[in-house]
């Protein structure tokens, strides 16, 4: 880079030279432009990064939608990043097409991808079995969640809420077309004093095809005369995965 002198000041290209700046001055030519990108075959490995981000990007982008019933009430700031750090690890686990064209969809039928979404967390603030203080079982064939040793004592309230709502959802999520298909059970409230020490949650099973991908959401709710007020900071929405299928 060189520095320009003297009174007059350049601005733009003149003889292979660009200034620009307040004194600043190179030459022409250097640096990224769009048709290098997609020419130049020293650009080769940016062409295929930029093939597989673009297509990780895609797939989350409709994953997310999809979770939507789970994922609108509050905002994270923080989720479409994760989400797309775990997008692009499934991407890499393709080992049946070459760098550039590898794709999620090929990541997820791998145990070591399955196992990759299963254990990704939907809302950390809010992690449903930490929550509730207990763990439960899902069960793809009867598509029913089964939960044990409950006690509402253990449950962390946020403070001010009275009630608390639980519903089981279950995604077939096709990561090659992009189909979907959610369904959700009827919420389970229960307030203060529910006296259950155990409880079980059924959903309906979705009609298309895909890795099927159970969750489980909790919210929590204030009552105040009969009417019921949603909270919505990160401490009181919240949705686990509870487990992962292959088609």
């Amino acid at each position: 880079m060189a520095k320009q002198t003297g009174i007059i000041r350049l601005k733009g290209t003149l003889d292979g030279i660009n200034f620009y700046g307040k004194d600043n001055a190179r030459v022409a030519g250097g640096g990224y432009n769009s048709n290098a990108v997609k020419t130049k075959p020293s650009m080769a490995r940016t062409r295929e990064n930029a093939s597989e981000f673009g297509h990780g990007s895609r797939a989350k982008k409709v994953f997310r939608m999809a979770l939507a019933p789970f994922l609108c009430i509050r905002k994270d700031g923080t989720l479409h990043g994760r989400m797309m750090q775990l997008f692009l690890k499934l991407t890499l686990l393709d080992r049946v097409n070459s760098r550039g064209e590898r794709r999620v969809a090929q990541g997820i039928e791998t145990p070591r991808g399955r196992q990759l979404l299963r254990d990704f967390v939907l809302s950390p603030a809010c992690e449903v079995f930490e929550v509730l203080g207990t763990s439960g079982v899902f069960d793809f064939p009867s598509r029913s969640l089964e939960v044990a040793d409950f006690d509402i004592k253990d449950v962390r309230f946020p403070s001010g809420a009275t009630h608390l709502a639980l519903t089981l959802g279950l995604l077939h999520f096709d990561f090659a077309s992009l189909d979907y298909k959610l369904n959700t059970s009827a919420p389970l409230y229960m307030d203060k004093s529910y006296a259950g020490t155990s409880f079980n949650l059924t959903v309906d099973l979705p009609e298309i095809p895909g890795t099927a991908i159970a969750v489980l959401g909790i919210k929590f709710y204030q009552e105040v005369a009969g009417t019921y007020y949603l909270f919505r900071d990160a401490k009181a929405v919240g949705v686990d995965i509870v487990g992962v299928d292959s088609p």
